[in-house]
């Protein structure tokens, strides 16, 4: 069975930083990564040691056929067109109020600090505009099966009128004015 395709590093990372450790629930991981295959296919495998609990960990994703490449505004990239095969619609829910959330602290004068709050925040823009994705040519809503993930469909069962294209428009487009506003 074909792997899943990454459309980018920034999505193998969140994705990885998603799925922690089976043993000890631990994210702290330096990723190598290395170029393999999968059925003849072009894929690039990521390994790497726990920090808590010294487990191996490895991921192996396919790579895209054509691979896009991130405008030169873009703090995450996590791929062109297409939607993800990694995370489902609601996952990108959860990672964009998150990032919105965190990203919308209080100023803390620390400029380390900044920069986080800064980054968070276009994460969750990013991830925002990830969720359109999966909304086919032509429809007001994010169909059943872009929600494959216990979370993804926890999240659109708790907030189903958040996944209409006029709400995920709408609020995409407020936070890309509120980023340029508080951050530029």
């Amino acid at each position: 069975m074909a792997l899943p395709v990454v459309r980018s590093r920034d999505e193998a990372h969140l994705y990885m930083d998603l799925h922690p450790c089976d043993r000890c629930g631990g994210v702290d991981i330096t990723w190598d990564s290395a170029l393999t295959d999968d059925e003849d296919a072009p894929a690039r495998r990521y390994h790497g040691v726990c920090q808590s609990c010294r487990a191996p960990r490895e991921f192996v994703f396919r790579l895209p056929e054509r691979p896009a490449l991130p405008g030169p505004d873009d703090v995450f990239f996590f791929g062109g067109p297409e939607p993800s095969q990694l995370l489902d619609a609601g996952e990108w829910s959860l990672v964009a109020t998150m990032g919105i959330r965190d990203g919308s602290a209080p100023p803390s004068g620390s400029p380390e600090r900044e920069t986080e709050r800064k980054q968070a925040f276009a994460l969750g823009v990013a991830a925002f505009a990830e969720m359109l994705k999966f909304l086919p040519e032509g429809t007001d809503e994010v169909p059943d099966s872009a929600f494959w993930t216990p979370h993804g469909r926890a999240e659109r069962e708790r907030y189903p009128a958040q996944f209409t294209r006029e709400r995920l428009e709408a609020r995409l487009e407020g936070f890309r004015m509120e980023m340029k506003l508080r951050y530029e």
